[in-house]
């Protein structure tokens, strides 16, 4: 009994000392040169990114209307008529998801184009304009904005309309709540409200649009890893951040990044962010 007992106190002493050992370790040299063999991830970030491998994606808002991501329909004409005289190409959100999951690079420079929330210029003033520029646009709704019957309000039939006609109509939630602090709150009230804004949402969504929804574009662009992570559950493809930046289509990323346009940005400022 006693051996018994002396056995295992040197097991119990040697797996605190390897555990230490491990410890140290790879608090000194990190985690992966331990557990990682696999130097994929390494050569990844060591690769000379091209502009022909990384997609800005545009975020504007409303157009004619008050406030400062609110543009005039002539400035925005000037922005598009930009992008088609620097030779850049616009790609839909479908075209630059498929690449990230190929990560074959595009020919010529290429960017995204959205617009959030669902004013009912999107009807009047986008629609026209993408249409003569021949741009595929997609367009974040959230439910609350949208009518059954309006003369000045962006119904579920223009939505479906403008769909048919080049504009994608994605998921912005349906009462564009601040996720985070609705995650902070951590009741059963603002769970279930989470619920309502992700995944209940995209399901009304298909309801109305008669198609998938594979795109969500968090409210104020706020979010965390665990919103993140509910939207994977729900079933999204990508969510969409108001995060700056271009997105790199050889890195898988879930979350991609918009630059957020305001009226104040000249027409430099559009260039420089578009080449």
């Amino acid at each position: 009994m006693k051996k018994d007992l002396i056995i295992v106190t040197l097991i119990s002493l040697m797996i605190v000392i390897i555990a230490m050992y491990v410890f140290v370790f790879t608090a000194s040299t990190g985690y992966r040169t331990i557990l990682v063999k696999d130097d994929t991830w390494e050569k990844k970030r060591s690769y000379d990114f091209s502009r022909l491998e990384e997609v800005p994606i545009i975020l504007y808002h409303n157009i004619d209307g008050k406030g400062v991501y609110s543009l005039p329909l002539d400035v925005l004409k000037k922005h598009f008529e930009l992008f088609k005289s620097s030779n850049i190409d616009v790609i839909s959100l479908n075209e630059l998801e498929k690449r990230t999951v190929t990560g074959v690079k595009f020919n010529k420079r290429s960017l995204c184009i959205t617009f959030d929330d669902g004013y009912y210029s999107m009807y009047t003033k986008l629609l026209p304009l993408a249409k003569k520029f021949g741009y595929p646009i997609t367009l974040f709704v959230y439910l609350d904005n949208v009518y059954h019957n309006a003369s000045a309000s962006i119904t579920w039939k223009n939505l479906r309309e403008m769909d048919e006609n080049g504009i994608d109509v994605q998921c912005h939630s349906i009462s564009h709540p601040d996720l985070t602090a609705l995650r902070k709150e951590d009741t059963v009230e603002s769970r279930y409200r989470i619920y309502e804004e992700i995944y209940l949402a995209k399901r009304i969504m298909e309801q109305y649009m008669g198609k998938t929804i594979s795109y969500y574009a968090f409210p104020y662009g706020r979010y965390d890893i665990k919103l993140i992570e509910l939207c994977r559950y729900a079933g999204y493809k990508r969510v969409f951040s108001t995060d700056y930046g271009s997105n790199v289509i050889t890195r898988t990323n879930y979350c991609l990044r918009r630059h957020h346009v305001k009226r104040t940005y000249s027409l430099k400022t559009i260039e420089s962010i578009a080449r």
